[in-house]
């Protein structure tokens, strides 16, 4: 029973503000010390998981590659992905942990792998050279820098040309003209790193390709944020954060879960009252009596 001295206004307009914002349901109210303290210590363990994991542990869906051994950023159209548990909690944050949704219905739109390039591509870039050495096998040697990609029509072509600058792992400086056709991850998918795919070609001018470059470039967060993404890259989390991304994860989900009862707490008042509630009796404060 909610108590007369709380003005609840709409109930549920409170319960409806307050699973937008933590406390927005209470500031609607004017209880506005609670208002402060539930959001304060919501948002703050929500955004301080999301710092702590790397802003990656809040996403909506798990994808599943089409083949084993395949990657997701590399396949056509949408893959198969289900609902997670974890984003159910994660969720009852509401507005901070809306790009999740959002993400998801553009990882359902999305085309996947880019085949055809329309405009310049200029990145980090982390990955290997294979270089042909008898036209049956491959060396492989790891090498960062930075790549310069165009596509060889100004309308856009499934061809492109470009160089990377940069370095092996042993400390040799690197340059390569790039060229060949080009295969570059899916636009939206859940992790900073985009794979990319293109051909090594002829230092000496030929035109001919010696090898491949097989990597990854830099995704805008606009497209990462959130979104989408597979068991590989929860791998890839994993091993590079170790125990802080699933404690990151946790602290999401508490957030939202803590949320729950604030959301209670709009709609129906506080669970205990002020203490001086009547009871059977008709006293203030004080049990009734105990049979005799």
């Amino acid at each position: 029973m909610r108590d007369p001295r709380i003005s609840f206004k709409s109930p549920l307009a409170a319960g409806v503000l307050a699973l937008a914002m933590p406390g927005a349901g209470h500031w609607y109210q004017g209880r506005r010390f609670k208002a402060t303290l539930f959001s304060s210590c919501i948002l703050l363990l929500y955004f301080w998981g999301l710092l702590i994991g790397n802003l990656q542990p809040v996403y909506s869906q798990i994808a599943h590659p089409k083949g084993r051994g395949t990657s997701i950023q590399l396949e056509k159209g949408p893959p198969a992905a289900k609902m997670t548990f974890a984003y159910g909690a994660q969720a009852l944050v509401g507005i901070p942990a809306l790009p999740a949704f959002l993400q998801q219905l553009r990882f359902k739109s999305d085309a996947g792998v880019v085949e055809f390039l329309t405009s310049s591509i200029q990145s980090d870039f982390v990955g290997v050279v294979r270089e042909r050495s008898d036209g049956l096998s491959s060396v492989a040697r790891t090498v960062r820098g930075q790549v310069l990609i165009e596509p060889a029509n100004s309308d856009g072509s499934r061809v492109v040309t470009g160089t990377l600058k940069g370095q092996f792992d042993d400390g040799t400086d690197v340059e390569l003209p790039l060229g060949g056709e080009i295969r570059l991850g899916r636009e939206v998918y859940g992790s900073p790193n985009r794979e990319l795919i293109c051909s090594v070609m002829d230092p000496a001018g030929s035109g001919a390709a010696v090898g491949s470059l097989e990597g990854s470039i830099h995704r805008s967060m606009v497209n990462w944020f959130q979104a989408p993404r597979d068991s590989n890259e929860l791998d890839r989390l994993h091993g590079k954060l170790g125990r802080r991304f699933d404690i990151a994860t946790v602290f999401t989900w508490i957030a939202g879960l803590l949320n729950l009862l604030v959301i209670w707490d709009a709609i129906e008042g506080p669970a205990y009252g002020y203490g001086d509630e009547k009871t059977e009796e008709g006293e203030a404060g004080k049990a009734p009596a105990p049979p005799e």
